[in-house]
């Protein structure tokens, strides 16, 4: 046996009376202060994705949106003059092709089902990007008016004067929560 063993013992002995446990205690209120920012932390991060989602879904929306305000242009370029002839909203089977200025009153305060009844969808291709929306934009034609300013209203002295059409589009994002509506004035000569 070490002559030093009962020395370590008592040194130990007198050391373990000093002792209070201030240690233990800075120690957990360091940890809870360290918890304290973590959780702030997490608070502020999921605030921040789900900010960052609803700016990617109100601009898949708007994106949507100008798809089937574009889609809309394209179909009365390509109309035939004759065929664009306004329907009356009330008696048309929707979507009605073209109607009236103001048939469908105060369409913007709609809600999506409405739209999906009454207007025109817009399909996105296959091949489009991973980011599709809840469901196809729509679109809505109206004959707005003739503009009869510098020309003949006789169709024997020079071009048939130009029409002018509101197109007014809807689309969403991922969800149907987030919506972006446009419009735009087409002339079409």
């Amino acid at each position: 046996m070490s002559p030093f063993t009962g020395l370590t013992t008592c040194m130990l002995s007198v050391t373990r009376k000093h002792q209070t446990g201030a240690a233990l205690i800075v120690s957990l209120m360091l940890l809870i202060v360290l918890t304290l920012l973590g959780l702030s932390g997490m608070q502020s991060t999921i605030m921040q994705e789900r900010m960052s989602n609803n700016v990617r879904d109100k601009g898949m929306a708007f994106q949507a949106a100008e798809s089937a305000i574009r889609s809309g242009e394209d179909w009365v370029r390509s109309a035939d003059t004759d065929t664009l002839k306004p329907d009356d909203g009330s008696t048309c089977t929707p979507p009605c092709n073209i109607v009236q200025l103001d048939d469908y009153a105060n369409m913007t305060t709609k809600n999506f089902s409405w739209w999906q009844t009454n207007a025109r969808a817009f399909t996105f291709p296959s091949s489009t990007s991973n980011s599709t929306p809840a469901a196809d934009p729509r679109f809505i034609v109206e004959y707005h008016s003739d503009i009869k300013q510098g020309y003949s209203l006789d169709p024997t002295e020079g071009p048939p004067p130009p029409s002018l059409y509101r197109i007014t589009a809807i689309g969403v994002g991922g969800t149907t929560t987030a919506e972006a509506m446009i419009e735009t004035l087409w002339l079409k000569p």
